[in-house]
């Protein structure tokens, strides 16, 4: 009976079914975003620049005798793709894990790196090691950096610890 006959209007309330197919949902989406990282890892070595087609490259990669005793085949995999993969990966892992360190030490989901300064006192201390330290090496300011960014960081966290007490 509808409510224009005179009866009371249907309600319907969230059945099991609905919920198992929202979980299967939410299931094949964490299974299908878990695989991307290491199906791009995967694409990254297999696909490239250089004399190497695809496909070679992927026989390479799963230890075909022929491909392997190809040299310009495992320098184009091992010595070019592979180093500038994990670099990658790394590279964007990095600002990752600092930005969630920094909202755990902070106990505030805003929390970035940029905005609590470390980016600055990273360029700062580069900035500082050329100019007045003689830091001319390439690699100088891989060093620089990073004592840079933890002491933004350290005094940055410090000021805030300090407002907290008072």
């Amino acid at each position: 009976m509808s409510i224009l006959q005179g009866g009371r209007p249907e309600t319907r309330s969230f059945s099991s079914e609905m919920l198992a197919g929202k979980g299967r949902c939410v299931r094949w989406t964490a299974t299908g975003l878990a695989l991307l990282p290491p199906a791009r890892v995967l694409l990254a070595l297999v696909i490239g620049t250089g004399t190497g087609s695809a496909g070679g490259a992927w026989h390479y990669l799963t230890g075909d005798p022929a491909a392997r005793a190809d040299a310009q085949l495992h320098l184009a995999v091992l010595d070019v793709r592979l180093p500038r993969t994990l670099a990658a990966v790394l590279v964007g892992a990095c600002p990752g894990t600092a930005g969630c360190l920094l909202q755990a030490a902070t106990r505030n989901p805003l929390a970035e790196t940029a905005l609590l300064g470390v980016h600055s006192g990273a360029a700062f201390a580069v900035v500082l090691g050329l100019t007045y330290f003689g830091a001319k090496s390439p690699t100088a300011p891989l060093g620089w950096a990073p004592a840079g960014g933890m002491t933004a960081s350290v005094v940055v966290l410090l000021f805030a610890a300090s407002g907290r007490r008072g």
